[in-house]
Order: structure tokens, then C-alpha cells, then sequence
């Protein structure tokens, strides 16, 4: 890649951001092609403390300001959900190249909109749906193409989270309400759901319950008890665009899990996280795969059978990413992004692949509504 430098603001941008401090800050410090130019947060004064933390010349309380300075060549939104529409659409506004974590809107209202403008605007623009950037869900993916455990017959998908059922924090209180667009389904269910249909092919058809058994939540550090309005159950049957039959069960309120399993004619293959936080995203994933005695018909131990595959990253021109956890997926889609925007290319999933997934998880919630199978 070019050695040249694409000047960054970070809207949300302050080291109080766990999300942003912990996963695109040290991202954007360690790429060679990418300089913090600016940080915009809710505060003056936590602008100019985090602008001077990470070396940024600039500071902003505005991210209208951010968007327009002359300094800034692409914007990161890292905001909570309810804040996506503005800051984009001001980046948008001045023709800045954009990263926006997911969801790309508090509905589909607004990343229809978004995805428009975007692309009307001839930017470059990508939504973080990191966990395709992991290299355990691309060599699933790689494995499955390539028939290795033969044609798919079926594949399972768990997703659970201690969160988003009967206790929160303050920080994350704002899950519980719908309105904002973040929760459940939208977190813990896009994310996990975008990275199935990468490896498997995306659903054409889905039946769908949903269901909540908390309807209230305590806040933990002052006992408060707040409404809660989203679902802590989501179950989806469906099948790919690719004829196969797939089954999600997502949860919220219990012990935390990630697991997908596939099951072909030849054999199966399974990726899981452990310990896991209900987020793929996340990364700490381990692959497994087994192969079926073709001269066999007895059943196999599930936890004896599978042998983990061993991957590692093959060298090229990726910067000094970081060894393991929630940063690495994130330094990843960077990397990919910025490949984009220096070398006019289209790989990182952008606006509009945002926007279908919008239109997926509004079919989920259509089918649990209305109680009937969705086709399109």
C-alpha cells in the first residue's frame, strides 16, 4: 500500500470511550497510512484531554466542526447508536470518507437514508461488521467453499450474553429501550448473524418467535429499576439463498455463549469462543472440524471427535496488528478500509450492505409479529 496518510477524526473519540479507546485508537496509532487528526467527544474539555493523549492537534464538542475541518479526510463514528445519523450525515455533508460502527442506524429509516447520501456523495464508506475480518470465520467460510466437509445439510447458530435481560449498568441502560436502536437483536444479532451469512450465504427465507421474560431491569450501581422493552428471546428458522436449512437461537439474561455448527455429508465443522461474551466480534474463536468414518454408521462424542485446526496469518503487507483480543478484528477492518480508500478499491462492507441487514433483522421482527413465514 502506499505510504500516504489518510487524516483521521474520531467522533466519540474520548479515552473514556471504552469502546473507542480500547479498539480503534490504538488501531488508527499503530496503521502506517492512518494519523489522528482529530478527536470530537460530547465535552471540550475531554476533546482536548484525549486529542492530547493520543497526539491529535485538534479537539472538537462538535462533530459538525470535526467534519468540516480541513484537516480531516475521513471520519470514525464511534458513538452510541441514537448519535450514527447526525455524525454521519455531517461527514457526509463536507464528502469525508466514513467508518461507522454498527448498526449504521437507530432503524432502517435512517441507514436507508444514510446509504443513499453516501453513495450519492461518491465516498468511501464502511459500516464495523469486523467479525468477517476474523481468520477463523474466514477459513470456515474457506472451508465450507472449498467442500471440505461436502455439501452442507444444515447449520446451527447460539448466541447468548449475561446482558440485556434483568440486570445492567448505567453505560449500557440504553440497550433496554428499543427506540435507540441497539439491543439484542440489533448488537448481539447482527453482528453474529452478519458473520453467518458471510460463511454460509444469506437467508432468502426466515420464520421467526421472539420473546422477553424480563420486562424490567435493575441498574446496578444505584438499584433503580428501569422498563425494558426489547427481547431477551430470538429464535429463527430459515433457509440460505443456498438451500440450507439454518437455525438461530439468541438470548439475553443467561450464561454467554457463541457457537456455530455445520453439519455437511462428509463431516462437520464448529467455531466457538470461549470465554465467550456473546459477541463474535470480539474474536478469540477456535475452529474445529470432524470427519466422518465413511464406513461407519455409529454416532460420534461430540467433545471427543472434533479436532481444533490450527491457522495462522499469512504474511503480507498488514501492519504490526495486535496479537489477540477486541482490537484485532477492529485494526483488521481498518486496514481494509483504508486498502479501499487508497487504492479506490470495494472490499470493506459498506452503507448499503449495512442496509440489508437492516432489512434482515426488520424481517425477523415482522415474522415474530405476524407469526408467518417471510420470503423475498
Amino acid at each position: 500500500m502506499k505510504k500516504k496518510k489518510i487524516r483521521t477524526g474520531v467522533v466519540g473519540g474520548s479515552m473514556n470511550n471504552k469502546w473507542a479507546s480500547q479498539t480503534h485508537i490504538p488501531a488508527l496509532l499503530k496503521h502506517p497510512n492512518l494519523d489522528i487528526t482529530a478527536v470530537g467527544t460530547s465535552r471540550m474539555k475531554s476533546a482536548r484531554q484525549s486529542a492530547e493523549e493520543v497526539g491529535a492537534a485538534l479537539a472538537f464538542d462538535d462533530a459538525k466542526k470535526l467534519a468540516a475541518s480541513e484537516d480531516v479526510d475521513m471520519v470514525v463514528v464511534s458513538v452510541k447508536v441514537p448519535h450514527h445519523y447526525g455524525a454521519v450525515m455531517a461527514a457526509i455533508q463536507e464528502k469525508k470518507h466514513i467508518f461507522c460502527e454498527w448498526p449504521l442506524g437507530a432503524n432502517t429509516a435512517e441507514a436507508t437514508e444514510m446509504a443513499k447520501a453516501a453513495e450519492q456523495a461518491g465516498i468511501h464508506h464502511t459500516v464495523g461488521l469486523q467479525a468477517r475480518q476474523d481468520l477463523e470465520v474466514q477459513t470456515m467460510k474457506r472451508l465450507v467453499e472449498n467442500g471440505e466437509i461436502g455439501e452442507i445439510v444444515s447449520c446451527h447458530m447460539q448466541v447468548a450474553t449475561r446482558g440485556k435481560g434483568g440486570s445492567t449498568d448505567q453505560d449500557t441502560a440504553y440497550l433496554l429501550n428499543k427506540a435507540n436502536g441497539a439491543n439484542l437483536l440489533t448488537i448481539n444479532g447482527g453482528h453474529t448473524l452478519d458473520a453467518l451469512q458471510y460463511i454460509v450465504g444469506e437467508f432468502c427465507e426466515l420464520s421467526a418467535i421472539t420473546a422477553s421474560h424480563y420486562s424490567h431491569a435493575t441498574i446496578q450501581e444505584t438499584g433503580e429499576i428501569i422498563p425494558k422493552d426489547t427481547a431477551d428471546q430470538i429464535l429463527i428458522h430459515g433457509l440460505s439463498e443456498k438451500g440450507t436449512p439454518i437455525s438461530v437461537h439468541i438470548q439475553g439474561g443467561v450464561n454467554s455463549k457463541f457457537e456455530i455448527e455445520i453439519q455437511g455429508k462428509k463431516g462437520a465443522l464448529r467455531l466457538t469462543q470461549k470465554p465467550s461474551l456473546g459477541h463474535v466480534q470480539f474474536g478469540n474463536l477456535t475452529l474445529e472440524k470432524l470427519v466422518y468414518d465413511s464406513g461407519s454408521n455409529k454416532g460420534y462424542e461430540p467433545n471427543e471427535a472434533f479436532e481444533q485446526i490450527s491457522i495462522a496469518a499469512e504474511p503480507d503487507d498488514e501492519p504490526d496488528f495486535p496479537k489477540e483480543g477486541v482490537t484485532l478484528n477492529v485494526a483488521k477492518a481498518h486496514h481494509v478500509f483504508a486498502k479501499d480508500i487508497l487504492t479506490d478499491t470495494r472490499f470493506a462492507p459498506d452503507f448499503n450492505h449495512a442496509l440489508k441487514l437492516h432489512q434482515l433483522l426488520d424481517r425477523i421482527e415482522e415474522s415474530a409479529a405476524t407469526g408467518k413465514k417471510v420470503v423475498w
